[in-house]
C-alpha cells in the first residue's frame, strides 16, 4: 500500500505492507514510481521468505558497510588473527565498490564485475586477496540470517603465472645464513628452519610449551593474546636439527617463559625488529635478496617433502586446515612424485626420418599404389 504525505518540500509516497496481521512501514520515496518499485520488492521478498528462498531475517536496507563494520567489530571483539587485515581491505577496496549497496543486492554477476575491473589495474595476489575477504564477509552475513546464499561462491580467483615463494634450495645456502646471523637470531631461525612455524609462532613459543623426553613443541599461542591461528593447538616435533639448541637454551633459562623474549625478557619480540636484522642477514650471506622469515616456513615444507616425508604429517605440522593446502603448494617437491605416471603419454619416436609416399590413383580416385619415397619434412 501506497500512502501519499503532502510536505512543505513536496510530496512524500510511502509503502506500508501487512506483516503477522499488523500494518508495518517499509519506506519512504520522493516519486510514486520508486515508491511503487519498492511495494513491489517487498512483496516478491516476503513471497521468497515465505517459500523459504530468503531467510526471515533478511533486510533489504542493510549496505554493505552497515553489514562489513559489524562483521569487523565482530573479529575484534573475539580477537581473531584476521581482524585487523580484513579491516584494511574492507576499507581499501570493497567498500569503495559496494559500501552502499544492499548486501542482499550483491549477486555472482556484481562479484565477478567487481573481479574483472580491479584486474585491470591491480595484480592478481591482491585482488583475489579482496575476494577471500569478501567471501568471508558474505560467510558471516548468512550466518546471521541476512543473507541467503554467498554471492562469491563460484567466482574464480585470478590465475597468477608469476606466483611463486623464496625458499632456501640447499642445505649449503641454509648453513651460510646461519653464520651471517647473530647468536640470538641464529636460534630463531634454527627455530623457524626445523619446526615450519609461522613468525608470530616462533616469537610465542615459552619453555612451558617444550617436551625434550618426548620431542615435542605444543603450538597454541600466537599474537592475538594467546591464540593461534583458528584456535587450533597442534603438536610440532623437535627434529635433530633443533634439539642441540633447544637444550642449550633451557640450560641458559634463568626462570624465563618466553623462549626468545625482547630486551626486557619478559615482552615478545617485536617481529619488525627481528625482520629487519633478518634480511641484514640474508644480504650478508648474498642469498635471494626476496627471502622474508617467512620463507623459511616454505624451507622448512619444501625439504621435508624433497627428503620423502608424508604429506599428512607435514600438513599437520603446518597447521593447515586441509592437506588439500598442503598438496597444492609442496607436493610437486616429493621426490616419488610422478612414479607410475612417467609412461602415461607413451609413443614411439622413430631412429629414422619418416619416409612419406606419393600415392597413385585411377581416374576414379580410387588408390592403385604408392610412387617414390620422399624424406617427411617439418613445418
Amino acid at each position: 500500500m501506497i500512502r501519499t504525505i503532502q510536505r512543505k518540500s513536496g510530496p512524500r509516497f510511502e509503502v506500508y505492507a501487512q506483516l503477522a496481521g499488523k500494518k508495518v512501514f517499509v519506506s519512504s520515496h520522493g516519486t510514486e514510481k520508486e515508491a511503487a518499485d519498492a511495494d513491489e520488492r517487498y512483496r516478491v521478498t516476503q513471497r521468497m521468505i515465505a517459500s523459504g528462498e530468503l531467510p526471515p531475517e533478511v533486510d533489504l536496507s542493510r549496505t554493505f558497510t552497515q553489514a562489513a563494520d559489524e562483521w569487523i567489530a565482530s573479529l575484534r571483539k573475539s580477537k581473531a588473527r584476521k581482524a585487523d587485515g580484513y579491516s584494511k581491505r574492507v576499507e581499501i577496496y570493497l567498500k569503495p565498490a559496494f559500501g552502499d549497496v544492499p548486501i542482499t543486492r550483491v549477486t555472482n554477476s556484481s562479484v565477478m564485475g567487481f573481479r574483472d575491473e580491479q584486474s585491470v589495474r591491480l595484480a592478481p595476489a591482491t585482488v583475489n586477496g579482496s575476494l577471500i575477504t569478501l567471501s568471508s564477509a558474505f560467510t558471516y552475513f548468512k550466518k546471521r540470517g541476512w543473507i541467503a546464499s554467498n554471492p562469491v561462491h563460484g567466482v574464480e580467483r585470478i590465475e597468477d603465472p608469476d606466483r611463486d615463494y623464496a625458499w632456501i634450495h640447499t642445505r649449503e645456502e641454509m648453513t651460510r645464513l646461519l653464520l651471517a646471523c647473530n647468536d640470538e637470531l641464529r636460534d630463531i631461525v634454527v627455530m623457524a628452519l626445523a619446526t615450519g612455524l609461522r613468525f608470530d609462532e616462533v616469537l610465542h613459543v615459552q619453555y612451558a610449551d617444550i617436551d625434550l623426553r618426548s620431542r615435542l613443541i605444543s603450538i597454541h599461542r600466537g599474537r592475538n593474546q594467546g591464540t593461534v591461528k583458528k584456535g587450533r593447538i597442534r603438536r610440532v616435533p623437535i627434529l635433530d636439527s633443533l634439539l642441540p639448541v633447544l637444550q642449550a637454551r633451557m640450560l641458559k633459562r634463568n626462570g624465563a617463559i618466553l623462549v626468545f623474549p625482547g630486551e626486557d625478557g619478559k615482552k615478545v619480540r617485536s617481529q619488525s625488529g627481528v625482520a629487519t636484522i633478518f634480511k641484514l642477514a640474508v644480504k650478508r650471506a648474498q642469498l635471494d635478496e626476496r627471502l622474508t622469515f617467512h620463507c623459511l616456513r616454505h624451507t622448512f615444507a619444501s625439504h621435508w617433502m624433497m627428503s620423502g616425508g608424508c604429506i599428512f604429517k607435514l600438513s599437520k605440522v603446518l597447521g593447515h586446515s586441509s592437506v588439500k593446502i598442503t598438496e597444492k603448494i609442496y607436493a610437486h617437491l616429493a621426490p616419488d612424485a610422478f612414479d607410475g605416471d612417467l609412461d602415461r603419454v607413451s609413443f614411439v619416436v622413430p631412429s629414422e626420418p619418416a619416409k612419406l609416399y606419393e600415392l597413385k590413383r585411377d581416374t576414379n580416385g580410387k588408390i592403385v599404389g604408392r610412387g617414390t619415397a620422399v624424406l617427411a619434412s617439418v613445418g
